[in-house]
């Protein structure tokens, strides 16, 4: 009797695993080139992929001094295919007083069927305009953004990529009126880290959601301060896109 109930728990376990590697494989069998993503680290098959999305930025409360706001921002995310491995990597956010917009060169190789990397340099210009109190005030200013990128793709064509990015901070101008503010900042203001998933969404769309943990002394969003921190303060960013 027991020999009889091993031989069927053994087939049954047997059934089971032929079930699961079938899943295994038709899962891994799904090429990623026929997936489109915006973040994940690993060479472009489509000459141009679209996302548009928005970010959700929490202001600490080092500066808003009472409760925590969250500031919204569209986004427009554009990768433009340039060779095997380069692409070139835009952005814009926009909030109607303040908008920043970023360029730059990414270049990303595969090291297995797994795992993936890329290398980025993101050049960014910030500006923005707003009436404080019946004085019109304006800022700008220009910022850089090197990168590194790890990607590991899941099973069912879920990709997972982790980002890290130095801040650098090159210029900030800001005038109230026409009187030019001086604002105190570092070149290296700080670093960001971030962890998003990507996978299908509907028809021939996926879907992007990220968390990006920003430690600097210069946020832009903060420019109508006219003033930088002695410290780096954290900015948690929610990151939601629509891969078109």
């Amino acid at each position: 009797m027991l020999s009889t109930y091993l031989a069927r728990f053994a087939k049954k376990v047997a059934g089971m695993a032929i079930i699961f590697s079938s899943a295994i494989t038709y899962a891994q069998d799904v090429p990623i080139e026929n997936q489109k993503f915006i973040l994940f680290p690993h060479p472009l098959n489509h000459k141009w992929i679209v996302s548009v999305g928005f970010t959700a930025t929490t202001m600490p409360t080092a500066i808003t001094e009472e409760a925590h706001f969250r500031v919204p921002a569209a986004e427009l995310h554009v990768l433009k295919k340039l060779g095997k491995k380069l692409s070139l990597d835009g952005r814009l956010s926009a909030q109607v007083i303040q908008n920043a917009i970023s360029i730059g060169p990414r270049w990303a190789t595969k090291f297995s069927e797994r795992l993936s990397m890329s290398l980025g340099n993101d050049v960014a210009f910030w500006f923005g305009r707003i009436n404080l109190g019946g004085l019109k005030t304006r800022g700008t200013g220009w910022q850089n953004f090197p990168n590194i990128s790890f990607g590991y793709r899941f099973n069912k064509q879920i990709l997972l990529t982790l980002k890290a990015e130095s801040i650098m901070t090159l210029n900030v101008k800001t005038f109230a009126g026409e009187t030019e503010v001086q604002t105190d900042y570092t070149l290296f203001s700080g670093s960001a880290y971030t962890v998003a998933l990507e996978q299908p969404f509907f028809h021939k769309k996926s879907l992007t959601l990220g968390f990006r943990a920003i430690y600097t002394s210069y946020f832009w969003q903060t420019w109508t301060l006219f003033e930088s921190f002695d410290r780096n303060l954290f900015f948690p960013q929610v990151i939601i896109g629509v891969i078109l």
